[in-house]
């Protein structure tokens, strides 16, 4: 925005009739009011009034951006704004009180606290805010109202000014809705509260049962299991562990209930029941409790181990092919076509089994059968170069050696070496099409993962928010805090279901009293922790020891840590497929049981993979295979129109 002299003025704001701006506007909401600022700045531009345009300028970019979220640091929106020089600010802050309307004072305001700290406009901001949520709200829509009163309680607590305004703000929309609105307001607002620790406990666990009660008479399963932990955690504030128990039961009972929910519609899936049921089990062993306190629980957690084992055989005919072709087209269409038109929840976990990790019978079988067909690529030592041209990995001893440990050896280097252009083909030519299909139809916030990753075998309690921030990344392409992120989380998880299975990931040193974890070049392999099989599958865990621990293959822990990978290398496809298999890992139930699966007969899916012996695997083979038949016939009809292109 360039700068005019003089300067602006209020003059100059009052001049421009700006309010024909917002009272044109349905909704009184920024981003409504954007595109008519720059069409007004347009306007004023094409009829050489260049005082107007530069004040339509101003007000489209402030309103361009969106909502300054909690989520999103004050750093974050100070580098958002930083086109606005002290020029622009002053002028900000002399047109700030003229302007009568709470949502763009609100936003004004705020964007000078930020840039300015201007303890005044903080306060402003406060009372915009709240005025603006009370234009906006609606039950429907609740978001908008939400994000401005949340904005307005963080501020207000920042700053020390009428947070008990708010806190009475969000009590009287609560006692108004009284547990009735159709969506998630009351959720949010009851979150919101107990996040201070505000709040009646009594009267809320009240409000939040009768609403949970409400949601589950329309099936909202998701809905009333959020009421149910909201009812719980408020017990918990009151002391009353009985209660919070029962709460803790009826919210575990929700994933039963939407478990059986996915295997009805037009549209049944035995994977998603399969997840769903995996939840549930993990929901009713983190009932609070002492073994005693307990038994409930974990009765209820055995009977959803029976369902699950009638679930298992079913989902594998759900499965994708994958086809590793030259021309990626076909490949392509059929992974959008596998997300498109679905719910948020339902696309990702359908990205989520997009296929599985590459066999290590076959990558064993090709290095083999190149070693015999053209004996001289072997004859001589392989190695592998970085970026700076520094050799990283090194093989000197031959597949064709007769010495059978470095035969062995050699093979292995060869297998995660060819290992990384199946994982990089995967990515190109599955995975990131269907995410790009997934953001195209979605406006996905962080706390849309949550739902994956709450009650997951594979995420550790407390580490849900670290697990939804490096997902939510990869999903919108911020593959450097997706990768920076989640392999730490995947290394801690690896512990974790370690410990889970009697193993004890850790190294204890006597003479300094000292126990260090051990890492991901330790807990992935057999030979220091048997109990890995008893975690992983063996194509499973041969994916991860290529993609984050060895030499030849990605190695991405190993050189994430020692700070190896520039700033191009976190675009490469390689760290979209470390995203996906970290949601695979989440949506899949990883850990095995005593159940043995039967390998499918279908020779599109041959799988002695990651479900092979667990209770969750059952549930999961039922809808895949209808979509494998819907698949199969927009394959036929896609190579179908080719033929008939070639023939014409």
């Amino acid at each position: 925005m360039p700068l005019i002299n003089p300067p602006l003025t209020k003059e100059d704001f009052i001049n421009s009739r700006w309010q024909d701006v917002i009272n044109s506007s349905e909704r009184k909401e920024c981003s409504a009011y954007n595109k008519v600022f720059w069409n007004k700045a347009q306007e004023a531009k094409e009829a050489g009034n260049v005082r107007e345009q530069s004040v339509f300028e101003i007000l489209a970019f402030v309103t361009g951006a969106a909502i300054i979220k909690p989520e999103s640091t004050e750093e974050f929106f100070a580098n958002v704004f930083q086109n606005l020089t002290d020029e622009h600010l002053n002028f900000l802050t002399e047109i700030a009180p003229e302007i009568s309307y709470p949502e763009l004072q609100a936003r004004i305001a705020d964007i000078l606290w930020i840039k300015k700290r201007n303890y005044q406009m903080a306060q402003l901001a406060v009372t915009a805010y709240l005025q603006s949520a009370t234009e906006l709200e609606d039950p429907e829509k609740w978001s908008w109202c939400f994000e401005r009163i949340e904005r307005a309680l963080r501020l207000a607590r920042k700053i020390n000014y009428q947070a008990e305004v708010v806190v009475a703000h969000i009590e009287a929309v609560l006692n108004r809705y009284n547990g009735e609105d159709p969506l998630w307001l009351s959720v949010k607002l009851m979150e919101l509260l107990q996040e201070y620790k505000l709040g009646n406990p009594t009267k809320y666990a009240a409000l939040a049962e009768k609403a949970a009660t409400l949601a589950e008479s329309c099936n909202d399963w998701r809905r009333a299991r959020n009421y149910w932990e909201i009812k719980a955690k408020w017990h918990r504030f009151e002391k009353d562990e009985d209660s919070e128990r029962t709460a803790q039961m009826r919210a575990a009972e929700t994933y039963v209930k939407e478990a059986e929910d996915s295997l009805k519609g037009t549209d049944p899936s035995y994977l998603r029941a399969l997840n769903f049921m995996e939840k549930a089990f993990e929901a009713f062993m983190n009932v609070r409790g002492n073994n005693q306190e307990t038994i409930a629980a974990k009765e209820k957690a055995d009977e959803v181990r029976k369902l699950l084992s009638q679930y298992q055989e079913q989902s594998l005919n759900e499965l994708v092919p994958i086809s590793h072709e030259t021309d990626i087209s076909v490949q392509v269409n059929i992974a959008r076509s596998h997300v498109k038109g679905k719910e948020f929840d339902n696309a990702l976990f359908y990205l989520a089994f997009l296929g599985t990790p590459h066999k290590v019978s076959h990558l064993r079988q090709e290095v083999l059968k190149i070693a015999v067909e053209n004996p001289l690529s072997h004859l001589f030592p392989s190695a592998m170069i970085n970026q700076m041209g520094k050799v990283v990995a090194r093989q000197s001893k031959s597949v064709l050696s007769n010495n059978p440990d470095e035969v062995e050896a050699a093979i292995l280097f060869e297998m995660y070496k060819n290992g990384v252009h199946y994982q990089v083909f995967h990515a190109q030519a599955y995975i990131e099409p269907a995410r790009y299909q997934i953001n195209l139809e979605h406006s996905v916030q962080e706390k849309d993962l949550f739902a994956i990753v709450s009650n997951n075998p594979f995420v550790p309690s407390g580490r849900e928010h670290q697990f939804a921030k490096g997902l939510y990344a990869g999903l919108t392409g911020d593959f450097i805090t997706s990768t920076h992120t989640l392999i730490p989380q995947i290394e801690n998880s690896v512990r974790y279901l370690l410990r889970k299975h009697g193993a004890l990931p850790s190294k204890i040193d006597l003479d300094k009293g000292i126990e260090d974890e051990r890492d991901l070049n330790t807990t992935l392999f057999p030979l220091n922790y048997p109990q890995i099989n008893s975690i992983f599958d063996k194509d499973t865990l041969f994916d991860l020891q290529g993609l984050l621990i060895e030499r030849s293959g990605s190695n991405l822990r190993n050189r994430m840590a020692h700070g190896l990978i520039n700033d191009s290398e976190f675009h490469s496809p390689i760290m979209s497929y470390l995203w996906w298999v970290t949601l695979r890992l989440c949506c899949l139930p990883i850990l095995q049981q005593q159940q043995q699966v039967k390998e499918s007969t279908n020779p599109w899916v041959k799988f002695d993979g990651i479900f092979k012996d667990d209770p969750l695997f059952d549930d999961f083979v039922e809808e895949m295979a209808a979509n494998r038949r819907e698949l199969d016939a927009e394959v036929a009809a896609y190579e179908a129109s080719l033929e008939e292109n070639q023939s014409a």
